[in-house]
């Protein structure tokens, strides 16, 4: 946490000196778009869903971006070539910064060669040279919770992305976090951190939405309601609803992200089994929510 409000004061600071090269392209870029949350609110699901329409590319978790932002900004009196460098390094699977099967060698020459040296064009080009191995697509996305953390950097480089907020109970939250443990989870496992790490997603929530429109969208509705709570989805990210996502599980990813036991769901159809399964551990006048009341009921979980 101290060494993000030290990069996050760098990178504030960046902005009052002169950059050589820009955040934000000349080009048209087609915008992007980004759902955010707690984790464990269904962000995984959501991903698989959209992958399925023939317009949309959403990669598996990726932990580099809100990094890469904060040093394109403070290291831009670098060179081209040596500024590229410290951002695709990210992308190289010894940092862990991403679940991708992609590596940043893959890229550097195409972007070495761009006479665009733009963050948002650089970005979009990462983004869109791994999806591009995948299938052809109009709009990219991305579902990483941990992206919720980095909003006023992304923010800054796209305020005309689409933005979605996916929430789910809270209750619910805490649960599966701590059904998932400290292995995958670390400290989110414990109830208590998990439920005040989903009070703030809120906040990150209210923040934006007075930045810009962001679409609301439970995963409750998603469950019981998929067919109405995607074409509302599709609708804001305009583009038409298409049936082939309700199946989305009879075409699996290969991500090896997606094969791990936590994410065995993602090989059935659609369902609510998981709403409400905090009553198996928690009782309803547990102490552990009563931080939380407030939101429950603003967001219809009380």
């Amino acid at each position: 946490m101290r060494r993000k409000k030290l990069v996050r004061t760098l990178e504030l600071l960046s902005d009052f000196l002169p950059r050589k090269f820009p955040v934000h392209s000349k080009q048209s870029l087609e915008r992007p778009f980004f759902i955010f949350g707690s984790g464990r609110n269904g962000s995984t699901l959501l991903n698989r869903i959209l992958n399925s329409h023939s317009q949309l590319f959403l990669p598996s978790e990726q932990y580099f971006l809100g990094n890469s932002i904060a040093k394109f900004k403070i290291y831009n009196w670098l060179l081209w070539r040596d500024l590229v460098k410290v951002i695709v390094g990210e992308l190289m699977p010894s940092t862990g910064s991403h679940t991708w099967q992609f590596s940043g060698d893959e890229v550097f020459q195409g972007i070495n060669q761009s006479s665009d040296k733009s963050l948002e064009w650089l970005i979009d080009y990462l983004f869109r040279s791994y999806g591009e191995q995948e299938k052809a697509f109009k709009r990219w996305g991305d579902t990483t919770p941990m992206n919720t953390h980095y909003l006023p950097e992304i923010w800054s480089v796209f305020p005309h992305a689409s933005y979605v907020f996916l929430i789910r109970d809270g209750r619910d939250v805490a649960d599966s976090y701590q059904r998932g443990g400290a292995e995958f989870l670390g400290d989110l496992a414990q109830p208590e951190k998990a439920i005040t790490h989903w009070q703030e997603s809120i906040k990150a929530y209210d923040w934006l939405s007075k930045k810009t429109t962001v679409h609301l969208i439970q995963y409750e509705q998603i469950v019981r309601e998929p067919k109405q709570a995607l074409s509302e989805l599709c609708e804001f990210f305009g583009v038409s609803f298409e049936e082939q996502m309700l199946n989305f599980y009879q075409h699996p990813s290969s991500a090896t992200l997606y094969q791990e036991p936590q994410h065995a769901n993602l090989q059935h159809p659609i369902n609510d089994q998981s709403i409400n399964k905090w009553k198996e551990r928690f009782d309803e006048d547990d102490s552990l929510f009563s931080t939380v009341q407030k939101e429950l009921k603003r967001f219809g979980y009380l």
